[in-house]
């Protein structure tokens, strides 16, 4: 069982990696300034319309990353608590050997 642990510790690690990953990604975002979106006219447009692209993709990039960090987490909850039913499911059967020995 305790290669089961073992496992559901990586898993949440994992998980909370993702979880800061997605953090991380919306704090990195540039300002529109550094694509060109202070410029006037067209240029300055194109460089806005550019840096809401950038946001929204970084935005469902983070979305996505904090959904996988929270099915990892359910997956090591399960792995977990199936460890836990192994562990009892032993001792049930150990008891009963013993018990009808």
């Amino acid at each position: 069982m305790e290669a089961l642990r073992s496992l559901a510790v990586r898993l949440e690690a994992a998980s909370d990696t993702l979880a800061n990953l997605s953090q991380a990604a919306l704090a990195t975002d540039p300002p529109a300034v550094a694509f060109g979106g202070d410029a006037a006219g067209r240029p300055g447009e194109l460089g806005r319309a550019l840096h809401r692209q950038w946001t929204a993709a970084t935005g469902d990039r983070a979305r996505e990353a904090r959904l996988a960090a929270q099915r990892l987490a359910a997956v090591a909850a399960a792995v977990r608590s199936a460890a836990d039913n192994y562990v009892e499911a032993d001792q049930d059967a150990r008891w009963q050997f013993l018990g009808e020995t």
